[in-house]
């Protein structure tokens, strides 16, 4: 499984397919109401794409390696 986050406090990891699918809702309820919910629901989609790296999984298991997660939604769109 990937994830997309873990909460120090209590370790818990959040997991990554369940980050993509609230950050769609959540964007597209609020861009529904300028009628932007269907792009903003894609954003939220692919916003942390790059998270589904072993790169990124280990960097959240403690690895120090840099991992830029941030464009891949981007560049996945473009192409």
């Amino acid at each position: 499984m990937f994830y997309a986050h873990t909460r120090e406090s209590d370790d818990i990891k959040q997991p990554l397919l369940e980050h993509l699918q609230n950050t769609a809702a959540l964007a597209k309820k609020h861009a529904a109401l300028w009628g932007g919910g269907d792009f903003a629901e894609l954003c939220g989609l692919v916003h942390d794409i790059g998270k589904y790296s072993l790169e990124f999984q280990a960097r959240l298991n403690g690895a120090k390696a840099s991992v830029d997660h941030k464009t891949a939604g981007g560049k996945f769109l473009y192409n």
